[in-house]
């Protein structure tokens, strides 16, 4: 667990949460790394809350169809209400609301309990935990107390895409299918393979990626590679994309 939670931190500081902690060599998978702050964010408090913090004020730059995919791929069913409860307290304020097509997706906790490890292992503690319950815990099931974003603890807009400029792009498009597309085929291996592979691995439907293709296609940042030897199409980044670099 302590090192899985090293790198999950080490993570966010690449992306601008204030951890004293060292940065990761490389830019993380944003959806990926919110699947993972679900499992282990109720070990530490602190993580919880800055990834609410990041979330509310750079939330544009999820993917949000690629998120949904894998939420019904990867994530585990136990933490489904820890991240319905992260992405719920990290839209408050917006609207529409940021991530509602994510959260429901979701479900809250069919047994109700603390949020934070700390508390469960404690009656009193677990009591006082949800006798202070804010509104939005108790609708998933999760207890904690209402959440102060630290948004003096987040490194500013510049400072993020000057250390992980293929965050541009997914500013441009603020989270949508075209976001989705870029992130498959930077992490997931196969999602360049077909345009059908590629719309199973973005969360959208396979006409949806052809138009948004056909966006990215003509700005430069994907290419279709077609060979007439075989049938399928085959897609990669393009060559203006800005691709991950490290920390020097």
């Amino acid at each position: 667990m302590s090192d899985r939670l090293d790198n999950l931190i080490s993570q966010w500081t690449r992306i601008g949460a204030g951890f004293t902690a060292d940065q990761s060599r490389e830019p993380p998978d944003l959806e990926r790394l919110l699947l993972e702050t679900a499992r282990l964010a109720p070990s530490m408090a602190r993580l919880f809350i800055m990834a609410a913090t990041w979330l509310h004020r750079y939330g544009d730059l999820i993917a949000k169809h690629r998120l949904k995919r894998l939420i019904r791929d990867e994530l585990e069913h136990e933490h489904h209400a820890a991240l319905g409860l992260l992405l719920d307290i990290a839209q408050q304020g917006t609207h529409p609301a940021q991530f509602a097509s994510v959260i429901r997706e979701l479900s809250p906790a069919a047994d109700p309990r603390p949020l934070f490890d700390i508390e469960r292992g404690a009656p009193k503690l677990a009591e006082r935990a949800k006798r202070r319950a804010s509104s939005i815990s108790r609708r998933w099931g999760l207890w904690c107390e209402e959440i102060e974003f630290k948004d003096d603890a987040l490194r500013p807009p510049g400072w993020l895409m000057g250390h992980n400029p293929g965050l541009i792009a997914r500013a441009d498009f603020r989270g949508d299918l075209r976001a989705s597309v870029l992130a498959a085929l930077e992490h997931d291996a196969d999602a360049g393979l077909s345009e059908l592979q590629l719309a199973r691995r973005c969360g959208g439907s396979r006409a949806q990626v052809r138009s948004a293709l056909d966006n990215l296609e003509l700005t430069g940042k994907a290419r279709r590679l077609r060979s007439p030897r075989e049938r399928r199409t085959r897609i990669s980044l393009g060559r203006t994309e800005n691709r991950a670099v490290g920390v020097s």
